[in-house]
């Protein structure tokens, strides 16, 4: 399936495009992205969604070749639905999750099969996994008497009904949204890769 990271966020709480942030001394965010999404051997390609806010990722995304697509910038569920008219299904993954691997792409598109394509999924991490000092963004939501919070990994569908993929993985919670996530990120970073 195709893949579009998406890398258009006004990114206001962060004050600076959160794509191209480096997570410690160590890669920029849509790197560690990219490379889980080119370790999937179930995504077929990947693209990257800017907007109008994002000029320095745009820029970025250019220089190392990676295939862009422009959206309006007038929101999150706007910019889907602009990519729904252009790609009828994908999966799209925030720009913005460090610790996303291969494994948790492969098994959303592996679910998302079973169903017979016949929904949209939401990755998402039980709220009690969420490491301490993230406030996870959106907000949790219940589904069959559990709390989840979505990780940013989603098919995308224009059907009406959606399931959860519920990973049981701390790290897949952690989404660089303020300064506070990028000092839990960092700290993650050196504890489990170093």
């Amino acid at each position: 399936m195709m893949v579009i990271i998406l890398a258009g966020g006004k990114a206001t709480r962060m004050g600076k495009e959160k794509a191209i942030i480096k997570l410690g001394a160590e890669k920029r965010l849509i790197d560690l992205v990219i490379g889980a999404v080119n370790g999937a051997s179930k995504a077929d390609s990947f693209i990257v969604a800017v907007t109008k806010f994002t000029p320095q990722t745009a820029l970025y995304c250019r220089s190392m070749n990676y295939r862009l697509i422009e959206t309006p910038g007038y929101g999150y569920h706007a910019d889907l639905r602009y990519l729904l008219h252009r790609y009828h299904e994908f999966i799209s993954v925030a720009c913005d999750i460090p610790f996303l691997q291969s494994e948790h792409i492969d098994a959303l598109i592996d679910f998302y099969s079973e169903h017979h394509n016949s929904i949209s999924v939401t990755g998402a991490v039980p709220f009690n996994m969420v490491p301490e000092g993230i406030n996870p963004l959106p907000l949790p939501f219940s589904y069959h008497g559990q709390k989840l919070v979505a990780c940013g990994l989603n098919a995308v569908t224009n059907s009406r009904h959606s399931l959860p993929l519920v990973f049981h993985d701390p790290l897949l919670a952690i989404n660089v949204n303020t300064h506070s996530d990028l000092q839990v990120a960092t700290q993650y970073l050196y504890k489990y890769y170093k």
